[in-house]
């Protein structure tokens, strides 16, 4: 089964594909955060990932009135270059393709996890027409 690209369903399938991945979660083993995700111009169907200790224990729907620890947001378009691959991550941020909003210090000390876990995005059956 396919999900909508950062729905609530696509979100939970993600969070389920996060906890399989052992190498992320070891990497991040000292990370928690909450982590907002969402298409530009689309703020309102933002969705959201609670991390503790490295794994994801909570995915849905984002609070409108939640402050988060990460936001990021991108267009359609470049999410989904980054879900396949066609473009990495860092260049992404660098090109401000991909914008974010959080503690840079942490983003940069976890900066091969928070990579792969971009790069996981493609793992979860997409269908990007939203």
């Amino acid at each position: 089964m396919a999900y909508k690209f950062l729905s609530e369903d696509w979100i939970k399938a993600y969070a389920e594909e996060w906890n399989k991945n052992e190498k992320l979660m070891n990497d991040l083993k000292n990370f928690s955060a909450s982590i907002k995700y969402y298409v530009e111009g689309k703020e309102n169907d933002a969705v959201e990932l609670i991390i503790e200790k490295g794994k994801a224990v909570s995915a849905g729907k984002a609070d409108p009135n939640k402050r988060y620890d990460f936001e990021l947001w991108a267009s359609l378009e470049n999410w989904k270059k980054l879900a396949t691959g066609e473009m990495g991550p860092r260049a992404a941020m660098l090109t401000k393709r991909l914008k974010f909003k959080g503690s840079m210090i942490t983003a940069m000390k976890y900066m091969g996890a928070f990579e792969e876990s971009l790069k996981m995005m493609g793992r979860v059956p997409t269908v990007w027409d939203v």
